[in-house]
């Protein structure tokens, strides 16, 4: 996914890769949160880099803040990388009786993969 973007020592990276090639959302970009505050938004084929402090975070993806992903807790460290893959979790008919049944599930998040920062 890349190599990290510049961040002072000490500080942690939660980055967000979004898939491309899915026809649902392709136009549309998810809003990223980080312990329930908005970050951020990713489009198709995007990754985004999000700087913390070290600690316990919960990582969401939003699309009208009605559809959203899980929310994934992790604990990172200073100067690690945690890397999520998001994409939609389903194809259009499909996605359109999981959003009503579980709209906390619209969205795939997958992760995190964590490494140290060299």
């Amino acid at each position: 996914m890349g190599e990290p973007a510049a961040a002072t020592r000490g500080e942690s990276v939660i980055r967000v890769h979004r898939q491309q090639g899915f026809y649902r959302d392709s136009l549309r970009r998810y809003q990223a949160r980080i312990d329930g505050s908005p970050v951020g938004t990713i489009g198709p084929g995007e990754t985004e880099d999000f700087f913390v402090p070290p600690g316990r975070h919960g990582v969401r993806l939003t699309l009208d803040r009605i559809w959203t992903s899980r929310e994934a807790v992790l604990e990172i460290h200073a100067d690690e990388v945690a890397e999520f893959t998001c994409r939609p979790s389903a194809s259009a008919i499909p996605s359109l009786v999981l959003g009503l049944v579980r709209p906390h599930r619209y969205i795939r998040l997958d992760g995190p993969t964590v490494t140290i920062r060299t």
